[in-house]
């Protein structure tokens, strides 16, 4: 008996928009976003091109769905740390800041692209999604730290915002990540206002840029 294609297998639909993401994800990771095709997409996971347009409008718009994926992973990953019971406030901070950094690394092609001036709109949905479910976390994790004194900060809430918009300027700026000199003098300028801003008690930040 032959055995059956994935094409054959039936999967909900929600299985098989997840399968379509996962995999065109990996394939944009691995061989680039721009150099990969839709019917590169659905030939690795097997199915008619009509498949993918069910589900997906365009490239751009799985590209989208990417983005929120990301996201809820990167926020699912911060409700993990900020759980822990046995770290303090500070290396809450700490794990959620490299967090966000590590998955704009890990990235790196398809956040190049998304940062092309012909991708604005796409790029500041990316921003304000990121920032509007980050922000309230971040902020209640400074608050833990004003409360048990380890940080001395009056607005939470803004400094979050302000911290973000840090990082974001790193994720501007890729050509930081390629000469060494210029990223050590940036991480350790950040840790610095980290640990000053904060009047953190006790800790040293220490960044994975």
């Amino acid at each position: 008996m032959n055995k059956p294609t994935r094409d054959r297998v039936t999967k909900s639909s929600e299985e098989r928009r997840q399968e379509l993401i996962d995999t065109a994800e990996r394939l944009f990771m691995e061989r680039g976003y721009e150099q990969t095709a839709v019917s590169d997409i659905v030939r690795e996971v097997e199915v008619a091109q009509g498949t993918f347009y069910y589900y997906f409008s365009s490239k751009e718009e799985i590209l989208e769905a990417i983005i929120e994926k990301d996201i809820a992973a990167l926020e699912e990953n911060v409700r993990l740390v900020m759980s822990k019971e046995d770290i303090s406030p500070a290396e809450k901070l700490n794990a959620i800041i490299n967090a966000a950094i590590g998955i704009n690394a890990s990235r790196k092609d398809i956040m190049d692209y998304l940062h092309l001036e012909s991708n604005a709109v796409m790029h500041e949905k990316m921003e304000r999604h990121t920032i509007e479910r980050l922000v309230p976390l971040m902020a209640k994790v400074i608050a833990a730290g004003t409360m048990s004194k380890q940080f001395d900060v009056d607005h939470p809430k803004e400094f979050a915002e302000f911290l973000l918009a840090s990082l974001v300027y790193f994720f501007h700026h890729p050509e930081i990540f390629s000469d060494p000199q210029r990223k050590e003098l940036m991480q350790s300028t950040l840790e610095s206002i980290l640990n000053r801003s904060l009047a953190a008690k006790d800790y040293r930040f220490t960044l994975k840029v």
